[in-house]
């Protein structure tokens, strides 16, 4: 029976691990989902303020399990029949004994945004989104015209609208799907307004990773022999390019500085089962 229990623990390891796993990864959505109506709360309260944003960078899951056994006999040939219980007692004790443990350790680490471009057309995105820019300082509109220029999507699309509510702590109803708060005052969404939800914090990602959406445009050069300049057309090469005229008027919006290149950020999850 002890064996048949140790075995079964062993192979429970890696279905916990898989549970785990999964949970871990379906609260990234809800996560992001939570910062976003967050900042919307507080925007709603004072559309001056800064946003406060995070991006995942990695995340563990680690099950562990320990099991142990073992038998621990006692010979007792000096007790007299009375010590015994009038043979109740036998001289010879073998007692089992078996030890079971489990550790479950789940993390995410993440990386707040900083960055001064970042948090300005973050800032931005709030203010318009809730309707109450706060100064013509920053040029909203065409500040985040400019980081989407070669985007596929609508303006409008990326910065949806009338998605929430806002409300004290009584008017929030019980089917709301997400409710944040700023004080007193609260922010939920709908059923119906996940959607606009979902579009706006993909729009706010995007915004915290600080990688403008550049249009782009195909190239084709001639080559006589290998690829280099000097020589003359023959080789066909089709290569996808910036358009900078596109970005003309806009720079100015995309980058208030130049930054050294950062490594890229590792959003892997990474999973432990010793």
């Amino acid at each position: 029976m002890l064996l048949v229990l140790l075995t079964s623990t062993g192979c429970a390891t890696h279905l916990k691990l898989q549970r785990d796993t999964v949970a871990t990864n379906l609260s990234v959505a809800d996560m992001y989902y939570q910062q976003v109506l967050s900042n919307v709360a507080r925007f709603s309260v004072n559309p001056a303020t800064l946003p406060s944003f995070s991006v995942i960078e990695a995340g563990t899951v680690n099950v562990q399990d320990l099991c142990g056994s073992g038998v621990s006999p006692t010979y007792s040939p000096t007790l007299t029949s009375a010590l015994q219980g009038n043979g109740a007692l036998p001289i010879l004790s073998i007692l089992f004994a078996s030890n079971m443990q489990r550790s479950v350790t789940e993390n995410w680490s993440t990386q707040p945004v900083t960055d001064s471009d970042n948090l300005r057309r973050m800032r931005c995105a709030f203010q318009l989104l809730v309707g109450m820019e706060t100064s013509e300082c920053d040029q909203c509109e065409k500040r985040l015209k400019a980081f989407f220029v070669g985007s596929t999507e609508t303006h409008e699309c990326m910065l949806p609208r009338g998605w929430y509510c806002l409300g004290c702590k009584d008017d929030v109803p019980e089917c709301a799907v997400y409710v944040a708060n700023y004080g007193e005052v609260y922010a939920w969404v709908m059923p119906d307004g996940v959607e606009g939800l979902s579009r706006f914090t993909i729009t706010v990602l995007d915004i915290a990773t600080g990688e403008v959406h550049t249009p782009t445009q195909s190239v084709v050069k001639h080559y006589k022999g290998e690829p280099k300049a000097e020589n003359l057309e023959s080789t066909e090469i089709t290569t996808t390019e910036v358009d900078q005229g596109s970005l003309t008027g806009n720079a100015k919006y995309q980058l208030d500085r130049k930054r050294p290149n950062n490594e890229a950020i590792n959003r892997g999850l990474f999973f432990v089962e010793p």
